[in-house]
């Protein structure tokens, strides 16, 4: 072990250079060795810093290492000392230097992979296509990726992540505290950050897995000081020593600045010359200090060096139009004039932050023209090599929008094929209208971002516009990348307002030209187009789609395509009726989809919808409400307005059922507002229907009049109108059915018998199975009030039958108390134990019913007219009183409640209403 005299240090078999600032900073380049990722084995001083070296000691178990300090502290060498620690123990060790551009998930994933697969190689390969494979980049879904290979890992591994601090994205500072929460016991990760970074620390914490590193630990004591300047060739103590101590109070940066400016001074020091004392000031006295000691044309090329992100010995050449560029490099690096290279080859270099800013803010203050010349070059010079980031970049720099909008429009469409929407809609910001309308890559963006803003029409017209004017728009085969990539932001956008027509009609167009394009782009549109056949009651054509897109998938790795279309899959079960098979291929989907995302993954949306609505229809209530509200303040443009509508209703039903009406009815207003937005005629009907089911489930005497309002209210003929082309108008579908509850609250059973076979002939073969069930339930209901017991029974058994096979349950309760009744009387008469127990399962959930009263003996259910007789009764009304109100003779309202007695095993009026209530009559 070496040791000094402060104490035991770090153990290390790397050769270190002589320099404590000799930050080595990564950028991962296209083309660079493994070898160059390895910037944790880069050579600096090796300097014993004893508090750090005291903290790490303590805290062997520490899972997140934390140093945290302004610029020039000596992070970045404490964490390389502790890199090569580790490395001598025979861990894995991934740095990476984090660049502004990393605060993009795509961009910060690609270089993390990147960084890690150099050690491990193949690590990550499911993340990539993660990435490579969703219309947004997955956050979660990539990290959760990153976990389950993190876990298979053996060795034990320490990730670095220098400069966190130019990390500000909420979704990537999330996914870090997944990865500190749920990484191996193994794993290590150490950041250095400018400031305390937004992650829960204060967990981790209390846990005691958090060791934080700050100002204290890292500044130098006098006797390090000493020692530096000593290895630097400057002896100093006393006074002298005192004076410099003083005024660089251990601040790395500025020691090693001081020991730059003594080198160039021929007289001794003696700690006596004027200096203010704020760190920032006395960085920019130094700085300036040991610049003005070089030669001017020293000076000029160190402000051109610095204005490249990072510099090689070609781009030296470029940018100076000279040669010898890479003789150059090396020379300033031996000079430790804060050039750091960044690979072992000394291919590629970067100036220290803090000297790149100021040599970057000395150039554009003395000549600004230069300064955008300098980076318009360098943008140039990326953008010939393939650096599209540093070349976009560079671009902003020169403060060139016209270049930035060519560089995007250049790489755009890779970019989309790739999910990287995100990045170019960053860089967008950066252009003005005037520019950015030259390019049409930049307004097919503009389209997509702004498209939940916009009606159906100018959202197409504004991509038919953009096709026009690439000459494209009548084009029928050859399709070219950046048309198909329009035709499929088109499709998405169709089917979140619900142009079911467009979606078919584009995937056609994929089918034309399938395997000639992105397979990313090609699944999409036809899961886009299969999703529109199930809603248009197509299922062989869904299938067919399905199958194709099934095929394509084949040459993409990720899972959220897969996910999306298992998810269609489930949708067509549901519209089926095929309710038990939703519920396997949910189950399925749970087990060998789900667990790739995080929980609140956007890409579970459709899934959590979905399976709320299984569940709901099962009857199986707990937790749903917070998973749905979740989906609904989650779902996006990329989610079709069937999710979000069946969501909507799912709520509202799910309300109504925890006997929160007013709740209920807000949602299903929600709804209705959301389907007029859209022009989403089908779903306005939908959620106008339940609110008449609604209305018409209250006990308010005049419930039957406001439901007939609402009805009249709308014109059903308009909203049926875009459905015409359809086999099956969910529009007249939904007023029939509701007209059916009206006529049977009215006691009018023959005329909703005759709007119920109306119905059935709207229904497609093999398809509508839950429609199906629910007119037969309907129909059991009229004919009971029409007297026909054995018909009604006959049909409810079979409901009951259909509904036990296929785990429904929820479809009984909507249909109201009426039914209740019918159950609890045939619940006292069946004889067959699973039926019996069934019923006695439906009546266990229905709202405001305990289990224990479905054992309750109710001989027949009170007709509708007794129930509005035992209502007014509860009122206070007297008999005379009742048959005003109803328009019955006194003798009529007498026999009715000698009925209503009878059925309820009571005796009189104040035991009637008392029951009534007990069995939620009222």
């Amino acid at each position: 072990m070496a040791e000094n005299q402060e104490g035991k240090c770090y153990k290390s078999s790397t050769v270190y250079k002589e320099n404590i600032m000799d930050d080595v900073i990564e950028l991962p380049v296209p083309g660079m060795t493994a070898a160059a990722q390895e910037s944790a084995r880069a050579a600096t001083a090796h300097f014993c810093r004893q508090a750090v070296d005291d903290s790490l000691q303590a805290h062997p178990h520490a899972k997140l290492i934390q140093f945290s300090a302004p610029a020039g502290f000596g992070k970045t060498v404490s964490m390389q000392m502790l890199a090569a620690s580790r490395m001598e123990q025979g861990a894995l060790v991934a740095w990476l230097n984090i660049v502004d551009a990393d605060n993009d998930p795509a961009s910060f994933f690609a270089h993390l992979i990147a960084t890690i697969s150099a050690h491990s190689p193949g690590f990550g390969s499911n993340a990539q296509d993660y990435l490579r494979n969703s219309l947004h980049i997955p956050v979660d879904i990539v990290m959760e990726s990153l976990l389950v290979e993190l876990a298979d890992t053996a060795l034990p591994m320490l990730l670095v992540l220098d400069d966190l601090h130019r990390i500000s994205n909420v979704q990537l500072q999330q996914a870090l505290n997944r990865l500190v929460e749920f990484s191996p016991q193994n794993f290590t990760l150490a950041i250095g950050c400018r400031s305390q970074p937004q992650m829960q620390l204060a967990r981790l914490r209390a846990k005691g897995l958090l060791l934080e590193i700050g100002e204290q630990e890292l500044r130098l004591t006098k006797l390090e000081t000493q020692r530096y300047l000593k290895q630097r060739g400057h002896e100093l103590s006393g006074q002298a020593l005192e004076n410099l101590y003083t005024h660089t109070g251990g601040w790395v940066l500025g020691v090693h600045l001081a020991s730059l400016w003594l080198g160039h001074r021929a007289d001794a020091y003696d700690g006596n010359y004027e200096r203010p004392d704020e760190p920032d000031t006395v960085a920019e006295y130094l700085l300036h200090s040991v610049l003005s000691t070089l030669p001017a044309d020293e000076q000029t090329l160190l402000m051109t060096l610095a204005v490249a992100q990072q510099v090689s010995g070609d781009l030296v050449d470029y940018l100076t139009g000279s040669t010898g560029g890479q003789a150059t490099l090396q020379a300033f690096e031996a000079r430790q004039l804060f050039l750091r290279p960044l690979d072992h080859e000394r291919h590629w270099y970067r100036f220290h932050d803090v000297f790149a800013d100021f040599l970057r803010n000395r150039l554009q203050a003395q000549d600004p023209a230069r300064f955008k010349q300098l980076n318009y070059s360098a943008s140039h010079w990326f953008a010939a090599h393939g650096m599209q980031a540093l070349a976009i970049r560079h671009a902003h720099l020169a403060d060139d929008p016209r270049l930035l909008a060519e560089l995007i429009e250049a790489s755009g469409m890779q970019m989309i094929n790739q999910g990287e929407l995100s990045l170019i809609t960053y860089w967008r910001q950066h252009v003005p209208y005037s520019i950015a309308s030259e390019y049409p890559v930049l307004m097919l963006v503009d389209v997509w971002t702004r498209a939940t803003q916009m009606g159906l029409q100018e959202a197409n017209r504004n991509i038919d516009d953009l096709l026009q004017g690439w000459g494209e728009l009548e084009v029928t085969t050859d399709l070219s990348d950046r048309h198909l990539a329009a035709l499929a932001i088109k499709a998405v956008i169709a089917l979140q307002k619900d142009d079911l027509v467009t979606c078919v009609l584009l995937a056609r167009r994929v089918e034309v030209h399938l395997g000639q394009h992105s397979a990313f782009v090609e699944v999409t549109m036809l899961i886009v187009g299969a999703i529109a056949h199930v809603m248009m009651g197509a299922p062989q054509s869904a299938h067919r789609l399905l199958a194709l897109a099934q095929q394509r998938n084949h040459f993409l790795s990720g899972r959220y395509l897969e996910m999306q279309l298992a998810n269609v899959e489930l949708l067509l079960s549901l519209e089926q009726g095929q309710i038990k098979q939703a519920a396997l291929l949910y189950s399925h989907l749970r087990l060998h989809s789900m667990p790739w995302f995080a929980e609140r993954s956007q890409a579970l949306v459709l899934s959590t919808v979905t399976g709320a609505v299984i569940k709901c229809i099962q009857g199986e209530f707990e937790g749903l409400e917070s998973r749905l509200r979740w989906a609904l303040d989650t779902v996006d443009l990329i989610s079709p307005i069937d999710v979000y509508a069946q969501g909507l209703l799912c709520l509202s039903r799910l309300q109504r059922m925890q006997e929160n009406p007013k709740e209920a009815h807000a949602t299903l207003v929600m709804m209705q507002n959301m389907a007029a937005r859209h022009k989403a005629w089908r779903f306005y009907a939908l959620a106008v229907g339940d609110e008449v089911a609604q209305i018409l489930q209250e006990t308010a005497v005049d419930r039957i009049k406001r439901a007939e309002l609402r009805l009249k209210s709308v014109d059903w003929d308009s909203l049926a109108a875009p459905y015409l082309h359809m086999r099956f108008n969910p529009v007249k579908w939904m007023q029939g059915l509701t007209r059916v509850r009206l006529q049977q609250a009215r006691g009018h059973s023959s005329e909703a018998l005759h709007e119920i076979t109306h119905l059935r002939a709207l229904l497609l073969p093999d398809w509508h199975g839950l429609h199906r069930l629910r007119l037969d339930l309907l129909s059991a209901l009229s004919y009971q009030r029409l007297g026909y017991q054995e018909r009604s029974q006959t049909l409810l058994v079979q409901c009951l039958i259909d509904a036990e096979r296929e785990g429904i349950r929820t479809l009984f309760i909507e249909e109201g108390d009426s039914v209740r009744l019918m159950l609890q009387q045939l619940e006292t008469a069946e004889r067959q134990p699973a039926l019996q127990g069934f019923i006695r399962q439906l009546l266990a959930i229905w709202p405001g019913y305990s289990a224990s009263q479905t054992l309750l003996e109710v001989d027949e259910g009170l007709t509708e007219r007794e129930r509005e007789v035992v209502c007014l009764a509860a009122q206070g009304m007297s008999n005379a009183e009742i048959g005003e109100q109803l328009e019955l003779a006194l003798g009529t309202v007498k026999w009715h409640l000698h009925n209503i007695y009878e059925k309820l095993k009571v005796r009189n009026r104040t035991q009637a209403i008392r029951r009534a209530r007990e069995l939620s009559l009222l």
